[in-house]
This record gives structure tokens, C-alpha cells and sequence, in this order.
């Protein structure tokens, strides 16, 4: 009886440890995926990265010119809304009175 409750004791360790291989196994073939996949992210994210490298010196004079454009652009703005108040004023003037009002 004890003979065959340790044959049984070690056959069950042997299930045991081939149960535990076999999921190891399947981890770590998922693990490989995944590590296949992110170096091909990172292989793209770096190629990205080379390829918007001269962005990085062309950027900050861009917005520095562009800002000074719509500074210019406001300016400009301003003026033709002077100018439109002008002319409007002067359009009254000459349009002179109108029927049918006090001036």
C-alpha cells in the first residue's frame, strides 16, 4: 500500500511538473510575441523619429514667423476697420439727406 501511494505521490508530481512545463512554455511563446511586436513599435517609433528630426530646428522659427504674421495680420485688421469706419461716415456725407428724414 505504501508502494503505491508513493508511485501514486510521484506520478502526480510528474503531471504536475509537465502541466506546469507546458504552461510555462505557452507564456513564454506569448511573451516572444509581444516582445516581436513592440521592436517592430519601436523600430518605427525611431524611424519617426529620424525622419521628423529636421522639424526640429525648422519649428520654432516657423512659429516665430507666424506669429509675427498675425501680428502684422491684426494690425492690418485694424487699420481697414478704421479705414471702413471712414469711408461709411463719408458715404453718409455724400449720400446727403434723405427723403423724409430731419437732416
Amino acid at each position: 500500500m505504501t508502494v503505491l501511494l508513493t508511485f501514486l505521490s510521484a506520478l502526480e508530481l510528474v503531471v504536475l511538473l509537465v502541466a506546469l512545463s507546458i504552461a510555462l512554455y505557452r507564456i513564454q511563446s506569448a511573451l516572444d510575441s509581444i516582445n516581436l511586436n513592440a521592436s517592430k513599435i519601436m523600430w518605427g517609433v525611431r524611424a519617426i523619429e529620424h525622419e521628423t528630426d529636421p522639424l526640429r530646428d525648422v519649428l520654432p522659427r516657423l512659429r516665430e514667423t507666424l506669429t509675427q504674421v498675425v501680428g502684422g495680420a491684426q494690425g492690418i485688421a485694424a487699420g481697414l476697420s478704421s479705414v471702413d469706419q471712414h469711408l461709411g461716415a463719408a458715404a453718409e456725407l455724400l449720400a446727403g439727406p434723405r427723403p423724409g428724414s430731419n437732416r
